[in-house]
C-alpha cells in the first residue's frame, strides 16, 4: 500500500509503508506529522495509525503525538491534498479498537445478505461495514460503532425481506401446482 505523509507543510510519497516507517526511525518523519493511503477518508497523523506504530522503537528525540485519536476531520488542506476514499478492504469479522474491545464490521454477512437476500437492502449495508474498519485506525471509536450498529441492522432488514420473498414464492408455486392439479 502506498503511503503520502506532509513534512513542514510539503506533500511527500508515494512511499511505501516499510519506507514510511524507515523514515520514521531516521527521524525524518515525526509522530505528529499527517500521513494518508488509500483506505483512509482524512489526513492522520503518524502517531494515531495502529499499523505504523507497531514498527517498533521511536526515534531518539521523538515526541508524542499532540493530535487527539478521537480529533474531527483533518482539513484536506493541511495535508496539500485531497483525502478522498477509494474503499477499504477488511477480511475478519471484527475490528480490534485501541481499547481492546472489538467492534464487528458485519463485512461478511452483508456480503451473504446482499447475495442472497435482498440486493438493495445489502448494498446499505455493505457500505456501512466497510466504514469499520477505517474510523477504528482514525480512533473514531463511536463513529467506528455507529457504522457497526447500522450494518448490523440493514443485514437484518435484507435478511427479513429476502425471507418474505421466498415464502410468497415457495407460496406462489405451490398454489399454481394445485390450480394445476384440479385443472386435470
Amino acid at each position: 500500500m502506498e503511503w503520502y505523509y506532509a513534512s513542514n507543510g510539503q506533500q511527500q510519497g508515494p512511499v511505501s509503508q516499510e519506507q514510511l516507517i524507515e523514515l520514521f526511525k531516521k527521524g525524518e518523519v515525526k509522530t505528529s506529522d499527517l500521513v494518508w493511503n488509500e483506505s483512509m477518508t482524512d489526513w492522520v497523523a503518524f502517531g494515531n495509525v495502529p499499523a505504523l506504530n507497531q514498527s517498533g522503537a521511536a526515534p531518539s528525540g521523538a515526541v508524542p503525538s499532540q493530535v487527539p485519536p478521537d480529533q474531527g476531520p483533518i482539513p484536506a488542506a493541511a495535508g496539500g491534498a485531497a483525502a478522498a476514499s477509494t474503499g477499504t478492504q477488511v477480511v475478519g469479522s471484527s475490528v480490534p479498537s485501541a481499547g481492546g474491545a472489538n467492534i464487528p464490521n458485519y463485512l461478511w454477512q452483508s456480503i451473504v445478505c446482499m447475495v442472497l437476500c435482498c440486493l438493495p437492502l445489502g448494498i446499505p449495508a455493505l457500505i456501512f461495514a466497510t466504514k469499520v474498519k477505517p474510523a477504528v485506525e482514525m480512533g473514531r471509536l463511536d463513529e467506528a460503532r455507529e457504522a457497526s450498529k447500522k450494518a448490523k441492522m440493514w443485514c437484518w432488514y435484507a435478511f427479513g425481506v429476502g425471507l418474505v420473498i421466498q415464502i410468497l414464492y415457495v407460496g406462489c408455486i405451490g398454489l399454481g401446482l394445485m390450480v394445476d392439479a384440479r385443472a386435470m
